[in-house]
């Protein structure tokens, strides 16, 4: 892996010594790719689109999280007594995953316990559940997110060789390391070197899926740190308690905060509410609510760009913040703006893992059992599907369960119609 050293401690050196890092990202910088056929889809011709690819900043496991994981592992590693990693999320979270992956991955391999609550359940979130137990994870299952989080917090408490890393990696109500922050306002120095190149004009608009709000408010904090005319537009993907303007620039600050305590020549600069926008409307009922909007985005960016390029989007995070950003372009007063798509999610091929599990569920603990009882979201296991058959399928494995979306099947009409009845039941999009 080729070393380098954040952006951020070579244009404030004395940061290097206080605040903790490690190099994980093995692909850096994550390239901005134009998207040209959602520009003619669009009519967006006066303006320019384009996408930061950070689904594949790690040869495992792409996303956000790593360069959150960067500064977080960093500090993890450096608490000597500190063997292993708790933390929480629904039972499809990408942060968990990212989290077991990462453990697995280094060397020496940290502990993973992950907490999980209940969200609605989907293909991906049954191949989830498949991936933290082929990376190592302890899983943990709990009803709601608030009773999840306070039994993950009992358990550090008494467990004290476990580092907590917090849902998302970002602090909650103001609570905990900014240090995830620290990782995306290291992303906007990545970003000013690219415009600086040539790679990409300044962005007037970032859209980015917002959560826990830590992504959002460290590019926000990087682009006033640079008084880029950048605005961030986070679009709200998870309840107004965490996902709202309060929090967002409530970290933001922590983190910019943190950096200045260390470093005298740090700028002290404050963000407000007129820094960013937070975009509401697209959430549907709850997390992890599939909704027609993001469903349509996810399709629309696959079939346009997504296929050729190598990489997807999905319908709980990046979907909705994508269908934000269909909306805002069909505007008149935006058409000439140029606009940056910030991919959070993972693109890498996982398929070779969960081969490697052959899909035992009952490896799991019993708890989690229920989750792959109840439904199936896979064509091939509804109809019988040959070994010939289904391996040569691209619907086989895929993110997408509508399989007449993905290939033109091979079965018997009877079957075919078999599982476009079972599947087509249980796919719910909300009007949102």
């Amino acid at each position: 892996m080729e070393q380098r050293e954040p952006l951020l401690f070579k244009m404030f050196p004395n940061l290097k010594d206080k605040v903790p890092w490690i190099p994980l990202l093995t692909n850096f910088p994550t390239p901005v790719e134009r998207l040209i056929e959602l520009e003619k889809h669009f009519n967006f011709h006066k303006g320019q689109l384009f996408i930061k690819r950070d689904d594949k900043n790690h040869q495992i496991y792409g996303g956000n999280k790593l360069r959150k994981f960067e500064f977080i592992f960093g500090n993890v590693i450096n608490k000597k007594k500190k063997k292993a990693i708790v933390t929480s999320g629904g039972i499809g979270t990408n942060h968990g995953l990212a989290c077991v992956a990462l453990c697995n991955n280094l060397n020496p391999p940290l502990k993973c316990d992950l907490f999980l609550f209940n969200q609605p359940l989907t293909w991906h979130v049954q191949r989830s559940l498949f991936l933290y137990d082929y990376f190592g994870a302890n899983l943990h299952l709990s009803k709601t997110d608030v009773s999840t989080f306070i039994k993950t917090l009992f358990f550090w408490i008494f467990h004290r060789k476990y580092d907590f890393i917090l849902p998302g990696g970002s602090p909650l109500f103001g609570r905990g390391t900014p240090l995830g922050i620290v990782g995306f306002i290291e992303a906007i120095l990545e970003l000013s070197e690219q415009i600086k190149k040539g790679q990409i004009p300044e962005p007037d608009v970032i859209f980015v899926a917002g959560g826990t709000t830590g992504t959002a408010a460290g590019l926000v904090a990087g682009c006033k740190l640079l008084s880029l005319k950048t605005k961030v537009y986070a679009v709200a993907v998870y309840r107004s308690f965490l996902a709202n303007v309060s929090n967002l620039t409530r970290n933001a600050n922590k983190a910019l905060k943190y950096l200045s305590k260390r470093d005298k020549s740090f700028p002290k600069i404050k963000i407000s509410q007129n820094d960013f926008k937070l975009i509401e409307g697209y959430l549907g009922s709850g997390y992890g609510i599939k909704t027609i909007k993001s469903q349509n985005a996810v399709d629309i960016v696959f079939d346009l760009e997504g296929k050729e390029k190598g990489f997807n989007l999905d319908t709980t995070y990046t979907g909705k913040a994508m269908a934000a950003m269909f909306d805002f372009i069909k505007q008149e007063e935006n058409k000439s703006k140029k606009v940056l798509f910030w991919n959070t999610y993972n693109s890498n091929d996982l398929d070779i893992y969960l081969k490697k599990t052959n899909f035992k569920y009952k490896n799991l603990p019993k708890g989690f059992h229920k989750f792959f009882e109840e439904v199936s979201f896979q064509c091939w296991q509804i109809t019988d599907c040959q070994k010939e058959i289904r391996e040569d399928c691209p619907a086989y494995l895929n993110h997408e369960y509508r399989f007449w979306k993905v290939t033109d099947c091979l079965l018997d009409d009877q079957k075919q119609k078999k599982a476009f009845t079972e599947l087509n039941s249980v796919i719910k999009l909300e009007d949102a």
